[in-house]
């Protein structure tokens, strides 16, 4: 979820906002998404007049089934681009940032062909940072010597390049060293593997029997 200028982005970042955690107060709403009372009134306004979004008791707002389409399309843009630009070394902070510049405009044909090139799981509703869920820890949790089994492997970021490597639920890894910038080194089928500390942070892992 973004804050920019436009109304229909506006519009979009409240469809978004709405969609990753259902039926706010308005006031928290607005102070969310970062607008004034006449902006947040404006996109409320425009999202009612598409048929977006519905007033329920007490002041709360529900997503209609258009809304949630919308809502839906918006996430999976910022999610996609967000994963890209993680993929090619930025930060997850200024990947989502440059994520939330782009996700109004993109069209659908660059983010499916994203998609398809980083192999990104099915749309979800949620940033990046919610998806993968599951048990373990982060490999970066684990001392040098430890043998762990993956159990998550996030889509974000390097997912693509994680999957290439081997480094995949189930399969059975080694933490070798771990450097002094927090790099973690492992073995993966009888090959050692660096991993930078933002691609060990997303790959869980529990001890092996």
């Amino acid at each position: 979820m973004c804050m920019t200028g436009a109304l229909q982005d506006r519009e979009e970042d409240l469809l978004e906002a709405l969609l990753e955690e259902p039926l706010p107060g308005e006031t928290a709403l607005a102070d969310r998404l970062g607008l004034d009372a006449v902006a947040f009134a404006g996109a409320v306004a425009s999202a009612e007049a598409h048929g977006r979004l519905e007033r329920e008791a007490g002041g709360r707002f529900r997503l209609s089934r258009e809304g949630r389409r919308v809502a839906r399309t918006i996430a999976r843009r910022h999610r996609t681009l967000a994963c890209f630009f993680e993929e090619i070394g930025m930060a997850r902070e200024a990947a989502n940032r440059e994520a939330c510049t782009l996700e109004h405009g993109v069209s659908d044909e660059a983010i499916e062909r994203l998609a398809d090139h980083l192999r990104c799981p099915a749309p979800c509703e949620r940033p990046c940072e919610g998806a993968g869920g599951g048990d373990g820890r982060p490999l970066l949790d684990y001392g040098e010597g430890a043998r762990v089994c993956i159990t998550v492997v996030r889509p974000c970021g390097r997912y693509r390049r994680l999957m290439d490597m081997g480094v995949v639920p189930g399969e059975e890894v080694v933490v070798r060293r771990r450097l002094s910038n927090r790099a973690v080194v492992i073995e993966v089928k009888g090959c050692e593997i660096g991993l930078s500390p933002e691609c060990a942070a997303t790959v869980l892992a529990t001890p092996c029997p």
